[in-house]
């Protein structure tokens, strides 16, 4: 079975082959050379230094069918494009703040000095992705059941949804608003 480096050692092996290897430095192209000598096979002998003892568990993608995430993902984002609008249209003490919402990417900047925040949906994937300019990004996958009536967006690396994070993460920026993303729609 192929792996990362497997993959970046054939296409070596492969572009060896195609006639541009004279524009390669004189050193690089010794070692391309003995590269592309060395049969595949022998240089897939390096996935011992690669593999490791654990196995990595994949966990299932998602339980909605297509349509049913559009609709739940368009609802959750529809329902956090609605609340930051009226978030950020409250509050004077953030210049430069905008909020964008198209194609499934709302867009969340809230100045300078907190950062940008996009929240858009992954429909190959069936997940919503997060970008946080504190946290980094996440991938969330919807945990309910398969009608979609209810649910949640679930983190499952750390076991937290969305809204709990948007929660946890805005509050102190909104100081002086109590927010409550719990109320929006599929956060519990």
């Amino acid at each position: 079975m192929f792996r990362g480096i497997h993959f970046r050692r054939s296409w070596r092996y492969i572009y060896i082959n195609s006639n541009n290897f004279t524009k390669l430095p004189k050193r690089s192209y010794n070692v391309y050379t003995k590269i592309r000598c060395t049969p595949l096979t022998a240089l897939c002998n390096h996935d011992r230094y690669l593999s490791t003892d654990k196995s990595v568990e994949h966990i299932v993608d998602s339980v909605l069918d297509q349509s049913t995430y559009e609709k739940v993902c368009a609802m959750t984002l529809d329902g956090l494009n609605e609340y930051m609008e009226r978030l950020v249209e409250t509050v004077d003490y953030l210049p430069g703040s905008d909020i964008g919402y198209s194609d499934g990417v709302l867009t969340v900047n809230l100045g300078p000095n907190h950062g940008v925040y996009v929240i858009n949906r992954q429909t190959p994937n069936k997940q919503i992705w997060l970008s946080s300019p504190f946290s980094g990004p996440k991938r969330y996958d919807f945990v309910g059941p398969k009608t979609g009536e209810k649910g949640k967006w679930l983190y499952r690396h750390d076991d937290e949804t969305l809204h709990d994070l948007l929660q946890q993460e805005l509050q102190p920026i909104f100081k002086d608003q109590k927010l409550d993303f719990s109320e929006l729609p599929y956060s519990s």
